[in-house]
């Protein structure tokens, strides 16, 4: 049997937004039990850890405080940095009213002695020291709270259910904890203040049996049993899930989180108003694209009254509704490398969110994305970690460039390779530079087919938008082909990303050309898109390459070059005739031109030929 225990909290929540930070951090292990930090990580996750107090302590994201600190699991190196979280937290700066909740990595028998017998230390009696075997550890995670009126607490809770790793031990087994809090603070609703009751498990906890009981249903259970003939509803509004899961997007892990919040059982205990947050561990240790680890994010009931993710593509998290969760919504951050998230957080309260169609409002705003490592002089800040909020554009495009490796990668005898490599290197650290805005069109020019996909659109009033969190595979690939064509041209030509109203701009002489360059279906739609997303400016000229996916144009030997005066303007622009200033060129010719060139005077000669420069 798992015993809850309920703690009243002298805390009230405010109705206007709950200030959150969450860390994610990558976290990295000894390969035994009991599994702590490395010796050689432990003390720049402890900086790290000091600097994600700090950004609480800022509270960025407008709330008068930061309610809610929170690490996932694993995230805090041992006794050591419960040592210094604590130091932070008993300074007279930090704020009353608040709620820290971390997990602790392996700790011995005789560390968790020291912790539990400590004066400010809450632990239940069935997870007592005394109750661990000899050599066995424990995986737990902490709440302190500090209170209005400035006293610091915490409540130890260790794991209830081991993870495969942590049962199919080689030497010491974890101690598997008995009971779990819930704690209850008071929100203020319209002049009331109702209690605002939230719980927190460990990873496996959520999905793990304890015999042939669930152990979420047995918390459930036991909380609805001492509630006894009470006719009183009970509300639980957060249930915090700290995690270290490779794979967020288990399906038991989904499947358990619509029962949770569907209330198939124990119907006394009110969940539909609250939400089920997910804080798990990075799957690298900086921002961008992880296949593990990451997601961190919240999942609604499907009845709240949050606004449709086919009506809004927010900066920094995603609304979009995915496999596995039902009807329930999800409000999930994008960034699933290592950063620090801090955002106000809208509860789905009735008396706080309407359920009507009216007044559906976002449940979270601002959410601002910081670095786990603080800006050292001269090291540029990446664009998805800003200490700001982050436009799924810029998310976007970041994570993809960092999947483009350069053309020449698999042609290691090639005689300008590193050339290759380095002008493929400053086309996307210009591209990362740009803005939102600048990167949206900038997709939108690249691909000829993303204009006819209704699901990559959101109508607003008498405007689109970029729905980014849609872009998949074949906006990805149309962003490559860009890459690849301005890697090879910038590597001769004088050519920049920056300020161009095109893909790039070239300056030869005292001409300016724009470059764009289409994928598509054919050469022919693709030049005609270029033309109508982009009308031109003033009297440049403007090369356009376009890619069908398999075919590359027919060679056109021509007399001169568009830049001479004397020019045979029958297949392109002139500087003499403006209305015909674009200039059709093949991508796959291009390519071929840089393959088959065996020197960079070679290559130049080539793509002028093909430019018609």
């Amino acid at each position: 049997m798992i015993e809850v225990e309920e703690v009243e909290l002298n805390i009230t929540l405010p109705d206007d937004g709950i200030g959150m930070v969450i860390m994610q951090p990558f976290v990295e292990l000894s390969e035994r039990e009991p599994y702590r930090w490395r010796t050689d990580k432990k003390t720049k996750q402890i900086e790290r850890i000091i600097r994600t107090l700090k950004i609480s302590k800022q509270a960025d994201h407008g709330s008068a405080k930061t309610h809610f600190t929170v690490f996932p699991e694993y995230a805090i190196p041992g006794l050591e940095g419960i040592a210094e979280i604590e130091e932070v937290l008993s300074n007279t700066s930090w704020n009353g009213g608040t709620i820290v909740i971390g997990g602790v990595d392996g700790l011995t028998r005789d560390e968790y002695s020291t912790l539990c017998n400590d004066v400010v230390t809450q632990v239940h009696a069935e997870n007592k020291a005394a109750k661990l075997r000899n050599g066995q550890w424990v995986n737990c995670c902490i709440t302190w709270i500090k209170e209005a009126n400035g006293s610091l607490k915490r409540w130890v809770q260790p794991k209830l259910v081991p993870a495969d790793k942590e049962q199919l031990c080689s030497a010491y087994h974890m101690f598997e904890g008995k009971a779990v809090y819930v704690f209850r603070p008071t929100i203020s609703i319209r002049g009331s203040e109702p209690p605002f009751r939230f719980l927190s498990f460990i990873c496996k906890d959520w999905i793990g049996n304890i015999g042939s009981l669930n152990v979420v249903d047995a918390v459930l259970s036991q909380i609805e049993r001492k509630r006894g003939g009470s006719t009183d509803r009970l509300d639980i509004y957060l249930c915090c899930i700290l995690k270290r899961n490779p794979n967020p997007d288990y399906p038991l892990f989904l499947q358990k989180t619509t029962q949770y919040l569907n209330e198939n059982m124990y119907i006394g205990i009110r969940r539909s108003d609250g939400t089920v947050l997910f804080v798990n561990n990075a799957g690298k240790n900086g921002p961008g694209y992880c296949i593990d680890f990451g997601k961190t994010g919240f999942v609604f009931h499907p009845n709240c009254s949050f606004v449709s993710h086919k009506r809004y593509c927010p900066p920094t998290y995603s609304l979009k509704a995915r496999e596995g969760l039902a009807n329930c919504k999800e409000a999930r951050f994008r960034e699933s490398g290592a950063c620090i998230i801090s955002f106000k957080f809208l509860p789905p309260i009735p008396a706080i969110v309407r359920r009507t169609p009216a007044t559906r409002m976002i449940p979270i705003n601002p959410a601002i994305v910081h670095s786990v490592d603080a800006s050292i002089g001269g090291i540029e800040e990446d664009p998805r970690t800003p200490g700001s909020e982050v436009p799924a554009s810029v998310k976007w495009v970041n994570d993809c460039l960092d999947t483009i490796h350069f053309v020449l990668r698999n042609n290691g005898s090639h005689p300008f390779r590193n050339e290759i490599k380095d002008s493929h290197d400053t086309v996307c650290k210009e591209i990362r530079r740009e803005c939102d805005e600048f990167l949206c069109r900038y997709i939108t020019m690249a691909s000829c087919e993303i204009e006819k996909g209704k699901d990559k659109w959101i109508e607003m009033e008498s405007r689109k938008i970029h729905n980014v969190d849609n872009w998949n595979e074949n906006e990805q690939k149309a962003l490559e082909t860009v890459v690849y064509s301005l890697s090879i041209m910038k590597v001769c030509k004088p050519l920049g990303v920056n300020g161009s109203p095109a893909h790039a701009t070239i300056k030869i002489r005292d001409k300016v050309i724009d470059v764009i360059v289409v994928s598509g279906k054919t050469h022919e739609e693709c030049f005609k898109y270029a033309k109508k997303e982009y009308p031109g400016s003033g009297q440049r000229f403007v090369v356009v390459f376009t890619h069908d996916g398999k075919s590359s144009l027919p060679e056109r030997h021509r007399k001169g070059s568009i830049l001479d005066v004397e020019h045979d303007s029958s297949r392109g622009p002139h500087v003499a005739d403006p209305s015909s200033s674009y200039y059709h060129c093949g991508y796959q010719n291009l390519i071929d031109s840089c393959f088959h060139s065996q020197s960079l005077e070679e290559l130049d000669g080539k793509v002028s030929e093909i430019m018609g420069v």
